[in-house]
């Protein structure tokens, strides 16, 4: 088997037993690149952060959802993770913005 699979796999039942010496391992590895990721996505530092808080809480309330998913590694699981509350916050954030706009278009266009 991968080695990095193994030292995963030992994390991750640590997480199951609510270890957090293992919450904190899988902080100092892997904080840095889902936080360029989220960077990256959402081109805020602030909104990178509050995504980069809410994966590794995602981890801590629910480490058994990873033996669910299909990826080999929990690193990738988490890339994956990262990406998807980025591109959550942004529909969230796009659809307020149409819902604001909508709403001042019909507010100024429609007489009755």
């Amino acid at each position: 088997m991968n080695i990095r699979h193994d030292l995963e796999s030992k994390v991750l039942s640590r997480l199951l037993q609510k270890d957090t010496k293992a919450l904190k391992q899988m902080v100092d590895s892997y904080s840095a690149i889902l936080f360029q990721v989220a960077l990256r996505i959402t081109g805020d530092k602030q909104i990178a952060e509050q995504i980069l808080c809410e994966v590794f809480r995602d981890l801590w309330e629910n480490p058994n959802h990873y033996t669910k998913v299909k990826d080999k590694f929990l690193s990738s699981y988490l890339i994956k993770l990262c990406k998807l509350k980025c591109v959550d916050r942004e529909e969230v954030h796009i659809t307020r913005l149409l819902s604001k706009k909508s709403k001042n278009y019909v507010a100024h266009n429609v007489t009755i």
